[in-house]
């Protein structure tokens, strides 16, 4: 028996790859003819690692006879080397030049891959502290070689990489392959593998040095994931590198671990972080057929103190809805998840239908939940003037309120694949500083999902309030329908109960629901068919179906979707209705 050990050779994807650099880098201009390669036998896979092995396409169409020879031999070695490298070191090989068949020279080679090497001994071992590591423990369990499978170098490459990544990450700087042998005895088309790594000692991570001057130390221990003196895990680094990221208070940050300075087996972490500027102006205009043209103005102080606190505020104006909003943000026990706002906020809207003017004061506590869940749990209190036809009142409610909310999306703007649900259960009553008792939940659902070329968009909108009576709850906490986001088809807040002399007045409760395709039709411009359904209603024996049908076009602007729709409403008193708007799907 004749053993011999066997250097690793490039595996097919990596061969395929680097051919794929070459042919781009060096491509011949138009007429500048190249040698081709015709192979016949084997498997796709054998054919495919040989063609990128040899590589004719650089060799030129120019090749002296006395050159031949060499060509033939250095193709014949590369052909052996490729089969070699997935396990077949038996082939027969037949080669030859052909300069008659086109305007260069064909390189032809009919092949046997013969019987392939096996594995027939795999022996792999870990000793040192990381031999109970479960991320080692994984390598010796769900390694990609088994016995008896065809020899395959790059597997064993990759193996071989795997333990000394795996030792890296997670802080075995001693570690060290003290066997790593890969035996082919060709005779008997057999191989076996030995990989043993000593993991020596387990690094601690060490002091954490942080370089900033916005906010105080202490603040920024909330924001780091873990404490000096825990076993060194590359994931952590990229953990507290993305915790600052995601703060929202650094323009750049850098996190390095500073192996060159450990002492006593603990890495020091370097933090160098850059603030992003403390105010921050925003001024926008936007449309819709709902409110019309619409300018927004914004700003944000970052981080008004130290202790990582940060305000907004915000002013709106529209022919139907003007408003300024204020909100103040203290991070909480985990910044990057609880928060708790103090906001305040006036609000006018005039429509047709209604009028109101509404002032708000109130707190919540923001709380985004490791199981991808944001909660809200907010109090707040509202005075509000409103008319709806024939009644003018005010109302003062002190409401509790509870939001679940949830948005998973392959992307912000224009998503294939997503969902968006929401919920909230709100109340008040006559006894807690309020001028009426009612409650009332709402829901929004949205989901997209890619069907065939285009997307299916499904909306629904649900509402029910209990009240004694409709006109005891103040404009803004009833329901209407109709409008952009509603039953498209019909006017703004254009359907819902009415009163004897035919007014809207509103309802205590809705069921909308939509459905749409969107299908692409050029560039970022896609086309739209939808159907929307519901109503709002007093009495669910009173609910009456009304539907919107119509057709649209979809614009991928820079600043994102822009929607245009023509809808036609059966029980609207016009023939069609035209809607703009734009915005995020979800």
């Amino acid at each position: 028996m004749t053993s011999i050990p066997v250097p690793a050779r490039l595996c097919r994807p990596c061969l395929a790859a680097l051919l794929a650099l070459q042919l781009l880098l060096a491509a011949p201009a138009a007429g500048d003819e190249r040698p081709r390669l015709a192979l016949e036998g084997g498997t796709a896979e054998q054919r495919d690692n040989i063609e990128a092995t040899l590589n004719i396409a650089r060799q030129r169409c120019e090749l002296p006879e006395f050159r031949e020879s060499r060509v033939l031999r250095d193709a014949e070695s590369r052909a052996r080397d490729a089969l070699r490298a997935i396990g077949y070191y038996h082939p027969e090989l037949e080669l030859s030049l052909d300069r008659d068949s086109g305007p260069c020279w064909t390189l032809n080679l009919d092949f046997d891959p013969g019987p392939p090497t096996t594995v027939e001994w795999l022996d792999l071992q870990v000793t040192g502290e990381g031999r109970m590591d479960p991320a080692f423990e994984a390598i010796l369990m769900q390694t990609q070689i088994a016995t008896g499978d065809v020899l395959r170098h790059d597997r064993y490459e990759a193996l071989r990489s795997r333990f000394t990544r795996v030792a890296a990450e997670r802080g075995y700087f001693d570690a060290e392959l003290t066997m790593r042998r890969l035996e082919v005895d060709t005779e008997e088309r057999t191989a076996s593998i030995r990989l043993h790594m000593d993991t020596g000692p387990r690094y601690q991570l060490g002091e954490i040095r942080i370089e900033q001057d916005i906010l105080r130390g202490r603040f920024m221990q909330r924001l780091l994931p873990f404490e000096p003196g825990e076993p060194y895990a590359s994931a952590r680094i990229i953990e507290l590198q993305r915790n600052l990221n995601n703060s929202g208070y650094f323009e750049s940050v850098r996190v390095r671990p500073l192996r060159d300075e450990a002492e006593e087996r603990r890495v020091p972490v370097m933090v160098e972080l850059e603030p992003r500027n403390r105010l921050a102006f925003e001024a926008g205009i936007g449309y819709s057929t709902d409110i019309g043209p619409r300018t927004r103005f914004g700003m944000e102080n970052r981080y008004a103190n130290r202790r990582g606190h940060r305000y907004t505020g915000e002013v709106e104006a529209s022919p139907v809805r003007s408003g300024v909003a204020f909100n103040y943000e203290i991070p909480l026990r985990d910044p990057l998840r609880e928060r708790l706002n103090l906001f305040t906020s006036w609000r006018t809207e005039d429509t047709s239908t209604q009028q109101f003017d509404r002032f708000q004061l109130g707190t919540s506590r923001v709380l985004q939940r490791e199981s991808g869940w944001q909660t809200t749990e907010m109090v707040r209190y509202e005075y509000e003037d409103y008319t709806v036809s024939d009644q003018t009142d005010t109302s003062r409610l002190l409401i509790p309120s509870y939001r679940v909310s949830r948005t998973e999306a392959d992307d912000p703007m224009t998503p294939r694949r997503g969902y968006r649900l929401e919920g909230t259960v709100q109340g008040a009553a006559e006894e807690l500083l309020s001028t009426t008792s009612f409650a009332q939940v709402r829901g929004n659902a949205r989901y997209i999902r890619g069907l065939g070329p285009g997307r299916a968009l499904l909306r629904a909108d649900v509402g029910f309030t209990e009240v004694d009576s409709v006109r005891e709850l103040p404009s803004s906490l009833r329901f209407y329908a109709g409008g952009d986001g509603s039953i498209r088809g019909y006017g703004y807040q254009k359907l819902g109960p009415k009163n004897e002399d035919g007014d809207i007045i509103g309802g205590r409760h809705r069921l909308v629901g939509s459905a749409e395709y969107e299908i692409p039709v050029v560039g970022d411009w896609s086309a739209a068919i939808f159907v929307d359904a519901g109503n709002a209603f007093d009495d669910f024996s009173d609910f009456d179906t009304v539907y919107g049908a119509g057709v649209g076009v979809r614009w991928r602007s820079p600043v994102g979707p822009i929607r245009l729709d023509i809808a036609h409403g059966p029980d609207s008193d016009d023939d069609f209705r035209i809607h703009f708007s734009m915005g995020p799907d979800l």
